[in-house]
């Protein structure tokens, strides 16, 4: 493994040369919010103090609204075009609980018998360079070294930039992918003895507050016997079904799928959805199997914690707080997982 030392002033030479030959998604500050958006030369790189900006960088790999391809209306109604190849792209400054989530999108939509195409071919292209921080900097409303993640965690990264809190970075080079970036990183000095016995001893830190204490399995079998649970009532009531919890979550990935007309040609868009608006579940007869925001909540719940562990073995959720940070009714996941864990046997 290489690595490298940085300034602050490097990490943005870095971006404004990873720029010129690829697509970058990073940080910014835009009206005072955090958030990941595709870097222009009109844009500057901000890094969050938390490291976790208030918008995720799932549009990159799951983009809020898709054409799947274009067609001809007529007797013989056919597709007639793809949309273009993916670009290379590259995700700057990801935080280690943003990395888990983009192992939950792989999971699913590479899943058989119907592997996603679309999501497949963005994540062949996409080279993804983690954040690591000083795990004291970690915002109040996040919960991922309850989940078994560090904030200084560079699993499944394909280059690592480590924050040493003291101006200084780290840089470390982990794939095949991170190593195909060299002409943007070979310039940077090899990291200084001094910096890499900094970024050991915050790996250390990070690593001894990582609890682990929401045991994911025992959740699942706890939530296989709580479907018909009372509180779900409670969880609901606290809830207005505005989604915001699903469209800033990383994880979530719901989509809808509509036909676009003009005249006799069109296209067929898949667009962001979630299972807390009413209509996601109704169906074309007018049937909608829930049909109440008790269904709906509940549902949020499950498929985080029981479903998607259930079919994949990983959590549906990675710990950012960004549904509790968001939450116009001050919901918070966390006291849902304190009552799920503190009710009766059935």
């Amino acid at each position: 493994m290489r690595t490298k030392s940085l300034s602050r002033d490097d990490v943005q030479a870095l971006a404004d040369a990873l720029m010129r030959r690829h697509r970058v998604m990073a940080p910014v500050l835009q009206d005072g919010v955090y958030r990941f958006e595709w870097l222009r030369d009109d844009t500057t790189l901000a890094l969050p103090p938390g490291g976790i900006p208030k918008v995720s960088m799932k549009s990159a790999l799951l983009p809020r609204t898709e054409v799947l391809f274009y067609y001809k209306l007529g007797k013989n109604t056919e597709a007639t075009a793809q949309p273009p190849a993916p670009a290379a792209q590259v995700l700057f400054g990801v935080h280690p609980c943003d990395v888990q989530a983009i192992k939950v999108l792989d999971a699913v939509f590479s899943a058989e018998p119907y592997p996603d195409a679309p999501y497949l071919a963005r994540r062949e292209v996409t080279t993804v360079i983690g954040l690591g921080l000083p795990r004291d900097r970690t915002p109040q409303t996040a919960f991922f070294e309850r989940l078994g993640i560090g904030s200084m965690d560079s699993r499944d990264c394909d280059l690592f930039l480590a924050d040493l809190n003291n101006g200084r970075f780290v840089l470390e080079i982990l794939t095949d992918k991170g190593e195909a970036l060299a002409d943007a990183i070979d310039s940077l000095p090899d990291a200084s003895e001094d910096d890499l016995a900094r970024l050991a001893e915050l790996r250390s830190d990070a690593s001894a507050h990582v609890t682990a204490d929401i045991d994911i399995a025992d959740l699942k079998e706890r939530l296989s016997k709580l479907f018909e649970a009372d509180m779900w009532q409670e969880v609901a009531e606290r809830c207005i079904a505005c989604g915001a919890c699903s469209y800033l979550c990383p994880t979530c990935h719901c989509f809808d799928i509509q036909d676009e007309n003009h005249g006799n040609v069109g296209c067929r868009v898949r667009n962001w959805d979630t299972c807390q608006f009413d209509l996601f579940t109704k169906h074309a007869s007018g049937h909608n199997p829930r049909t109440n925001q008790q269904q709906r909540a509940r549902q949020r719940i499950m498929h985080k914690y029981e479903y998607g562990y259930a079919n994949f073995g990983i959590p549906f959720c990675t710990g950012c707080g960004r549904c509790v940070l968001s939450c116009p009714m001050h919901s918070d996941i966390r006291n849902v997982l304190e009552q799920i864990q503190e009710q009766p046997e059935p």
